[in-house]
């Protein structure tokens, strides 16, 4: 058996091992007291998020404004674990998420908000996302609509911002970037196959080859909050959401490693 196949097994062991112990004490939590059991989930994704070999390392101050809308760039089913470690919100998705093997049920029982993604749904699903907005509760929002290659990021739809012009919100653009393999610059044709965008290819196909390859570090860039009422419009609201979390992708393949961390993965 080659090394990669034996890692890939040994990480579908830890995961079943996760899920066997800590699925439980997750599901009660979740019956009891449902805002405890959403704050257990951030460390049940991040146990997820660890078993596969995806590390973080985080750049910014999360937004204190309660609520808040972060929107972020979006490749993969894998940005769920990554989000959802790092910032206490729900997440907006279509429904077809819902259906996923494995992410579906992880996201669904961390409180997803499933809407339909077709023009006429998104107006009536911003109804539904103000209903959270009015109780308070903080909102994680992929405006590309879809998943990219990793490579690049997706215009932004201006309707995705429309909730937030009409509570006045405070927007923060997150960068998520697959920037290191094993310690070295992700090349290019890697980005792609760890983004998951054919539908030629199923999630668990796409698990089992993540699996196979060593320690990957995630670079979670938190961009200044924004303020709806700062802006004329939701398209120029969007635009300069999409600019930030554009220049956070490029700012990641360039320099993945904030400084401190260079210097310790040097000595």
């Amino acid at each position: 058996m080659s090394y990669e196949k034996a890692l890939a097994f040994y990480r579908f062991a830890l995961i079943i091992l996760v899920f066997l112990t800590l699925t439980p004490l997750y599901w009660v939590l979740l019956k009891v007291n449902q805002r405890l059991g959403f704050r257990f989930g951030r460390f049940y994704l991040s146990s997820w998020r660890k078993c596969i070999g995806h590390h973080l390392i985080i750049k910014g101050e999360l937004s204190k404004a309660k609520p808040t809308l972060f929107v972020a760039n979006h490749s993969t089913y894998v940005d769920i674990l990554v989000l959802g470690t790092v910032i206490p919100a729900r997440f907006v998705a279509k429904k077809e998420v819902a259906a996923w093997p494995i992410m579906g049920w992880l996201a669904t029982n961390q409180g997803t908000i499933y809407i339909d993604r077709n023009r006429t749904a998104i107006a009536d699903g911003a109804d539904k996302l103000v209903d959270y907005i009015d109780k308070g509760e903080s909102l994680i929002l992929f405006p590309e609509g879809t998943t990219s290659d990793g490579c690049r990021v997706l215009p932004f739809g201006s309707s995705f911002f429309d909730v937030a012009m009409k509570k006045d919100l405070v927007v923060q653009p997150v960068t998520v970037t697959y920037a290191l393999w094993d310690r070295l610059p992700m090349p290019r044709y890697m980005r792609k196959h760890f983004g998951w965008f054919s539908p030629d290819v199923d999630v668990l196909s796409h698990l089992w080859f993540i699996a196979q390859r060593g320690m990957i570090h995630v670079v979670v860039e938190l961009h200044p909050p924004l303020q709806a009422r700062d802006f004329s419009s939701r398209k120029d609201l969007a635009h300069t959401s999409f600019q930030a979390v554009q220049r956070g992708l490029v700012a990641a393949f360039n320099h993945p490693l904030p400084e401190q961390i260079r210097m310790r993965m040097a000595s």
